[in-house]
């Protein structure tokens, strides 16, 4: 109240008296204009702050909203990503497992195979010799029955044949004619001590114990050659099944390890695309989690903003309040002190004229007020407030701007203080600025180069992938 009155009557000591020279109105008249004014001009004020005020309101809530649906969004897209990484692991694992298996498959049906043909040629080979042992023990009984035959129609050996005891001493007979080899005569020996053990052990008669005569003879040969051409028959049956069963065993075997190969490469080929697929997602999430982290930063900055900016507007609002109602206040006072006559109002400033040095103050605060409110400066605001207090509690001392003029001179040396400070914290950020464009023009060349060669790559890449498909055609 103290402050208020001492600024009308600074008014009205400034704006009196050149109100009386030009004696156009009283400089009672004047004043309350003065001061009429000076209300238009601050609720002027107050109403194009709150125009600000109001835009800056809905801009905070307009960026709140569209903040929040992008965290909300990136969040969603967080999930997502998650998922999508989750979902290729778990493919990873199963393709994994997969190709395991049919490696070892794949090995066991490769081993089967071999061994299978390990055995067909071992049972080939054994086949070849039985077929062979036989084909030349048929030639041979062939050989002896023809011989056997055509001596006992001659005559020649016919005697010595019929008193022969068995078929050796036969064949001794005709090897001793030179009608027959002696190496066809030891395998005929050979055969018949083999199937006289043979007979023995299934209890059959004796194959030596027969009669005298070119029918026995002929017929104990003809009987081994039945057998042998039984067996080689019977050797060559087998064979074929033999053969017949590996082929097909063979067959299954060649048939499975094909299509496990297949299975296998497209097993193998799912699982790069996974892993590119998991790659890129935990790529995309990295950019998402980054950007939804400076989203929710943005976010809390902006609330702070928008708390301080809410926070300056209503101290603003205050304080054109109390300016509001000093005035009033003053114009009331004027108003009901100078009700009597122009003469005495007149007189009445006359007479406060001895306060003049100290209404200045309220004009002095306002102007550091508002310079502070153009330049948005908090250090000046502060200054004025301070300026405020030190006026009120100076009452009406003989400097009342004395303890203003050395918070002044403090506020002074402290930006110089601060200028010398950012001057010298400029020349850092020059130096550094400088170093970081280098820096940053290197890293662009890199850039450049590394995306040529990844260009170039990609374009080999490409044309391997075109010779892969085509062989695989």
């Amino acid at each position: 109240m103290k402050m208020a009155s001492a600024a009308v009557f600074a008014v009205l000591t400034i704006s009196a008296l050149p109100g009386v020279q030009a004696g156009t109105a009283t400089p009672i008249q004047k004043v309350l204009q003065m001061l009429g004014d000076l209300q238009s001009k601050i609720i002027g004020e107050g109403n194009d702050a709150q125009k600000v005020y109001d835009e800056f309101a809905e801009f905070c809530e307009d960026r709140a909203r569209n903040v929040g649906f992008e965290i909300k969004g990136g969040k969603a897209s967080v999930n997502d990503l998650n998922a999508a990484i989750q979902k290729e692991k778990a493919t990873a694992e199963s393709l994994n497992a997969k190709i395991e298996e049919l490696a070892s498959s794949i090995g066991t049906d490769e081993a089967d195979l071999k061994a299978a043909t390990e055995i067909r040629a071992k049972e080939n080979g054994a086949f070849q010799a039985e077929a062979k042992e036989l084909t030349e023990v048929i030639g041979t009984l062939e050989r002896a029955i023809s011989v056997i035959e055509k001596e006992m129609s001659s005559g020649a050996s016919m005697m010595q044949l019929k008193s022969a005891s068995n078929v050796a001493q036969a064949l001794t007979v005709m090897v001793e004619a030179t009608s027959l080899s002696s190496a066809d005569a030891s395998k005929l020996t050979a055969l018949l001590q083999n199937s006289q053990d043979s007979s023995e052990e299934l209890g059959a008669p004796a194959g030596a114990t027969f009669k005298s005569s070119s029918g026995g003879i002929v017929g104990t040969l003809q009987d081994l050659f039945d057998k042998a051409e039984a067996q080689l028959d019977e050797a060559r049956k087998t064979e074929t099944k033999s053969n017949q069963a590996y082929q097909m065993l063979a067959q299954s075997l060649k048939d499975e390890i094909k299509y496990a190969n297949a299975d296998l490469n497209k097993s193998k080929k799912n699982l790069g695309a996974s892993a590119e697929a998991q790659a890129t997602a935990e790529g995309d999430l990295a950019v998402s989690s980054a950007d939804l982290a400076q989203d929710t930063s943005t976010l809390a900055t902006l609330h702070q903003d928008c708390m301080n900016g809410a926070q300056d507007f209503e101290a603003e609002t205050k304080s054109r309040g109390e300016e509001l109602k000093a005035l009033a206040t003053a114009k009331k006072v004027i108003v009901e002190a100078t009700s009597g006559a122009a003469d005495q109002s007149y007189s009445f400033l006359q007479t406060s004229l001895s306060s003049g040095a100290d209404l200045a103050n309220f004009e002095a605060v306002r102007f550091v007020r508002d310079l502070a409110h153009k330049q948005n400066s908090p250090a000046l605001a502060q200054l004025a407030s301070r300026m405020a207090q030190a006026m009120r509690a100076g009452g009406s001392t003989a400097d009342p701007f004395s303890k203003v003029k050395s918070l002044i001179s403090g506020m002074i040396e402290k930006l110089l203080s601060e200028a010398q400070a950012d001057a010298t914290e400029k020349a850092f950020c020059d130096k550094e600025m400088a170093e970081t464009e280098s820096k940053k023009a290197d890293k662009e060349a890199d850039i450049e180069k590394l995306s040529t060669s990844i260009d170039s790559m990609t374009a080999k890449s490409a044309k391997l992938k075109e010779q892969i498909a085509e062989l695989e055609k």
